[in-house]
């Protein structure tokens, strides 16, 4: 009898669990409002510019690459990419405004360029471990929908790693191409967010992103083959990244 009573006790709680749960799943959305959590991670993909992305196509302009297996020469010619992932908290200590914090790691990848009938080269130009912070304007409160913009600043750890292609393509060229680059960084996001049922809440928009980066000193990288020099005056540059930006969480009320 014991034993009955106990196995009725425990499905009558597995019951009312699964019960609380559904019903918590079933909830309308709340939309964002005073007291409102935010929890989520992101991903994002877009384009790179700066002086210091056209000095990298400067370095290889008119040099060229010779395929070993058919002999063919092509000029080297790059495309650059950019991508990035992390978490992020927001909390909205009144309607309309929140306050945001974002982990970010960034990669910057460098690809050749000779078609696709012919073997291409893809590497790490710059990559960095990223903390911002900044204010978030809401446009709505407690709707299914919403448009937010966040100003960001922040800080980065990061490593430039110059002319990475040409370094792999061209024999006759030589130089210290590495260097820690720690920066202030600045940023923001434009995001139209849509909040459904049970609390999970999705976003998509526009990342944009200004590391300003000192190298501290000339990066001495010679190409013998055009007796070009790498970025031969610089010791500091602007890079900008526009992209993609994806986010997914989960919003709950404090």
């Amino acid at each position: 009898m014991k034993r009955i009573a106990l196995i009725v006790l425990v499905l009558s709680a597995a019951v009312s669990v699964h019960a609380a749960q559904f019903e918590e799943l079933e909830k309308p959305p709340e939309g964002a409002h005073q007291g409102q959590i935010l929890l989520g991670a992101f991903a994002t993909i877009g384009v790179p510019y700066g002086r210091i992305i056209g000095a990298e196509s400067n370095f290889v302009r008119n040099s060229t690459y010779t395929f070993p297996d058919n002999l063919i020469t092509k000029k080297i010619m790059l495309q650059h990419l950019c991508y990035s992932y992390g978490i992020f908290f927001e909390y909205m200590p009144i309607d309309y405004l929140g306050i945001k914090a974002k982990i970010k790691n960034s990669a910057i990848t460098q690809r050749s360029q000779f078609g696709a009938e012919y073997q291409n080269w893809s590497k790490i130009l710059y990559s960095d471990y990223s903390f911002f912070l900044g204010p978030t304007v809401h446009f709505t409160a407690r709707k299914q929908w919403d448009i937010c913009l966040t100003p960001l600043v922040g800080y980065a750890l990061g490593e430039y790693n110059a002319t990475p292609v040409a370094n792999r393509l061209i024999y006759t060229m030589f130089g210290f191409r590495k260097k820690n680059v720690n920066n202030i960084v600045v940023g923001s996001e434009l995001n139209i967010c849509i909040y459904f049922s049970g609390g999970f809440y999705m976003s998509f928009g526009c990342d944009w992103t200004l590391n300003m980066l000192k190298f501290g000193s000339t990066f001495q990288v010679y190409n013998l083959q055009t007796y070009k020099s790498f970025f031969p005056s610089g010791r500091s540059s602007s890079l900008h990244s526009v992209c993609f930006i994806l986010s997914a969480g989960y919003a709950f009320s404090n």
